[in-house]
């Protein structure tokens, strides 16, 4: 056994030596054939086991060109969606003698007089009218004047109830020349209650009914807190002067009390209420707001649908239904002015002059008959 080894040993050496001993001619076509072989790399047989011939380095551009193309594809923006157009509103010829809403305020009331226009578009006998200063208010150096202005349209109208709606541009300073007054300030706060009683006072010295719709939430939380605080000052100069004060921040709000730029519309489907800017509305919250506000006109003029049937009188064969929600009286049955004097002979006339007491009915809980227990 050793001996086979030892002579296989022997062989391999003689091998080795002769490996060693004969020089290696490297042909053109050994060296061709090798790269062949190698995919062209330089290398072969040699360069793998001896370390020979190493393969060149690519360069950069040649790696480039061997990785795969990425792909590079530009993410698509969401499609905004479109802002809510307002529709056409057909409205029916009106009457001569119609009465006339005026809406008096800002871009707010702009809106609100369209919704308005849209509930009474089939009552002839409702007018809308509109006294609007686009992105303005009260804290302008009195431009407008807004008490000289509405007067001079109720003088030049035949109004019959004034809407009020403004105060989106109000979160700020007074400024009187050189002078500022810093918004909420305590002089800020006293120029601005005149303003608005200056501005109350022109509608109610003209004896008309008046509602003044609050503003809503806003977007933003420092001016939901400026709004808050103007719809106080509002409500404490509007109803003590007999006016009406429409709250509608709840309207505008979700479940959880958060500022919500969707909710229900008027039909009760979900629709986006509020415009991008977080203040002003789309068309279908302006239409909700005149939802809100047609309900307190219905108390002032009766319901809407009563004055198409104001020819109707004392027939018989003619029913309604729907009537107004006020009396169409302008006098009261019991005028202070206008006491009526007891009938002789009538049953007031016996208790209130003569002092007789009112004839017993039979069956009656007052009866003398009845057992006392």
């Amino acid at each position: 056994m050793l001996m086979r080894y030892s002579a296989v040993f022997r062989v391999l050496a003689v091998a080795l030596c002769f490996a060693v001993a004969e020089p290696i001619i490297v042909t053109e076509a050994h060296h061709a054939y090798a790269q062949s072989r190698d995919g062209g790399s330089g290398g072969g047989f040699l360069s793998k086991f001896f370390g020979l011939f190493k393969p060149k380095k690519e360069t950069r551009e040649k790696k480039i060109q061997r990785r795969s193309p990425r792909r590079t594809t530009k993410r698509r923006s969401k499609p905004t969606q479109p802002q809510p157009v307002a529709p056409r509103i057909n409205e029916e010829p009106k009457n001569e003698d119609a009465k006339v809403l005026l809406v008096v305020g800002d871009d707010v009331a702009r809106g609100l007089a369209d919704g308005l226009r849209a509930v009474y578009a089939k009552t002839p006998s409702i007018r809308v009218e509109k006294l609007v200063y686009a992105k303005t208010g009260l804290v302008k150096d009195k431009k407008p004047d807004w008490p000289e202005d509405v007067t001079k349209t109720l003088s030049e109208q035949d109004v019959g109830l004034v809407v009020i709606t403004l105060g989106a541009e109000d979160d700020k300073a007074f400024r009187f020349g050189d002078q500022t007054l810093p918004f909420q300030g305590p002089d800020w706060m006293k120029e601005y209650r005149f303003r608005v009683a200056s501005l109350v006072a022109s509608v109610r010295n003209e004896q008309l009914p008046m509602i003044w719709v609050g503003l809503p939430p806003a977007e933003d939380y420092q001016k939901t807190a400026s709004f808050s605080f103007l719809n106080d000052l509002y409500m404490e100069q509007v109803e003590p002067s007999g006016g009406i004060f429409v709250d509608i921040w709840n309207a505008y709000l979700d479940e959880n009390g958060v500022y919500t730029s969707h909710g229900p519309d008027i039909n009760g489907k979900r629709k986006r209420l509020r415009d991008r800017d977080g203040v002003y509305f789309t068309w279908d919250g302006y239409r909700k707001m005149a939802f809100f506000v047609e309900r307190e006109i219905a108390r002032v003029f009766g319901s809407a649908s009563a004055f198409i049937f104001e020819g109707v009188k004392d027939d018989p064969n003619f029913m309604v239904l729907t009537g107004r929600l006020t009396s169409p009286e302008k006098k009261l049955i019991s005028n202070a002015d206008e006491k009526p004097e007891p009938v002789p002979g009538t049953p007031q006339y016996k208790l209130t002059v003569s002092g007789a007491d009112m004839p017993r009915v039979p069956g009656r809980v007052d009866e003398d008959r009845w057992p006392v227990f």
